[in-house]
């Protein structure tokens, strides 16, 4: 649905972002990354949805709320979710990044929406474009030459990405996705119009962009 779509590139795009502030030698890897982003252009397209997506503004406002909060804390509690981010921390970034996935949901919640979308955006809403509208806005192309030349050129990067693109990272996530700690949390989200499934599809073919890994 294009409320998920919505809801995950800025996901997907404050998770950057807090890497880009917080790690060494891979902090200028991923600012190149940021710097990919139309991101005016998609607070746009957010903020259309908001206009017109009553799902989406349920998401929203949801975020938004302090049930989001305790929500966040039943996922960040289970075991099989920790298991995530201990194994980005040893075989990925080789940084603790429990303290940046922690701050995730403060800055989900100060995610601003744009007061203003130009009117050939206002004219198109169809919630089918606005979904492949949101895709078609990232590089993709681009996104892959810069992982192509970020894994040749950081030893960090090359790392971190490896272990994204690893089988065990997504197995982990698989089972974090069916674990029984997180049914309820989970349920609670699709309840609110964010679906876990499609975010995962979505960041899953994110990463999928660059080239494989050996």
């Amino acid at each position: 649905m294009a409320f998920s779509t919505s809801v995950s590139v800025i996901l997907l795009i404050s998770a950057i972002s807090c890497w880009a502030t917080a790690f060494g030698g891979l902090r200028e890897d991923l600012k190149d990354f940021v710097a990919l982003v139309p991101r005016r252009r998609i607070g746009y397209i957010s903020a259309r949805y908001y206009i017109f997506d009553p799902k989406f503004r349920q998401a929203v406002e949801f975020v938004r709320s302090d049930e989001f909060i305790a929500t966040w804390q039943q996922v960040r509690a289970a075991p099989d979710f920790v298991n995530i981010i201990n194994y980005v921390s040893d075989y990925g970034s080789g940084y603790d990044i429990t303290t940046l996935v922690d701050s995730l949901p403060t800055r989900l919640r100060a995610y601003q929406l744009s007061r203003t979308v130009p009117v050939e955006l206002m004219l198109r809403r169809d919630l089918t474009t606005f979904l492949w509208e949101v895709m078609h806005s990232l590089p993709r192309t681009r996104i892959y030459s810069l992982i192509a030349q970020k894994s040749k050129q950081s030893p960090e990067f090359a790392k971190l990405y490896k272990a994204l693109r690893d089988k065990e990272f997504k197995e982990l996530v698989q089972r974090a996705r069916l674990s029984r700690d997180l049914q309820a949390p989970i349920k609670k989200l699709s309840q609110k119009s964010i679906n876990v499934d499609e975010i995962l599809q979505i960041v899953f073919e994110v990463i999928s962009w660059g080239p494989k890994t050996s």
